[in-house]
């Protein structure tokens, strides 16, 4: 039997439960939250078998899978430090940004019979809360996974375990994990936030609410409604790669400026067609 504790019953944390679940593995999951309704509805669905106590269940998994916010998962790192934990135990996160945990982590991979591997499934919704968790999360979804000190048999181990997930895995390095995130995820979160703002006060001035917008404004702004906390934690645990990626998004902007300015018709054609054949290619 694999013992597995599962630190945080988010959305992620919680579908992990129900993929881990539903393995052909005998498991027994160990669950820890410091939201009561969390855990309270992932004892009564079956999804976890116990609630513990991070600390003390520990030193009993077999796999640990830390599913906090990216500071939480740091602070954790350094606790597990301190713990005398099981020969062989895999300890693995889902953190949206890699280089700070990979490094956080050094200490722990010094421990010769402690294994850990950064991880990031790139799935999610604006929904939050174990019972916005689904089975069916990660489907087609890629799940990046960062070598640390873990074994080839502790990654399949891990990989079986996540079978029902339906993830295609990716083997990328720190670095380069948080360069591509901070441009097709955690730039995308910042200009939503920004427009919903935007115009929100502008309408706002104008005693209009924003219960006039269409459509495109609710699709293009949809992940607005993500978890605050979660994204101020991505945000500046990926500070340096975020403020280049911002700077490269002004110039573009700026750019189109000068081509709405000078009615460069052909260009800004162009620019629309380039966006839409990329775009398509998504579908």
């Amino acid at each position: 039997m694999t013992k597995i504790l599962i630190s945080g019953l988010g959305l992620i944390g919680s579908s992990i439960a129900r993929i881990m679940q539903s393995s052909h593995e005998e498991t027994f999951i160990m669950g820890s939250d410091p939201n009561k309704e969390n855990i309270d509805f992932m004892l009564e669905k079956g999804f976890i078998n116990k609630k513990v106590n991070f600390k003390l269940a520990a030193p009993k998994a077999d796999l640990i899978v830390l599913a906090a916010p990216v500071s939480v998962i740091n602070q954790q790192i350094k606790t597990l430090e301190k713990i005398d934990l099981k020969r062989g135990v895999l300890i693995t996160d889902v953190g949206s940004t890699k280089v700070d945990i990979m490094q956080t982590a050094k200490n722990l991979m010094l421990k010769k019979h402690c294994s850990f591997m950064g991880g990031h499934p790139m799935a999610g919704s604006h929904l939050t809360g174990s019972k916005a968790g689904k089975i069916t999360l990660f489907n087609n979804a890629y799940y990046f996974l960062i070598n640390g000190n873990q074994t080839e048999g502790q990654t399949n181990h891990f990989k079986k375990l996540m079978k029902f997930s339906n993830v295609n895995f990716l083997n990328f390095n720190a670095q380069q994990h948080d360069q591509v995130v901070s441009e097709i995820s955690h730039l995308p979160h910042i200009m939503a936030a920004g427009l919903v703002n935007m115009v929100n006060d502008d309408l706002s001035n104008q005693d209009v609410s924003l219960d006039i917008v269409a459509g495109g404004f609710k699709s293009v702004t949809r992940i607005a409604k993500s978890d605050p906390t979660v994204w101020t934690n991505i945000s500046l645990s990926n500070k340096n790669l975020l403020l280049q990626q911002i700077d490269k998004m002004c110039e573009n902007l700026n750019h189109f400026k000068k081509l709405l300015d000078t009615n460069n018709q052909d260009e800004i054609f162009q620019t629309f067609l380039k966006a839409q054949n990329s775009r398509k290619s998504l579908d």
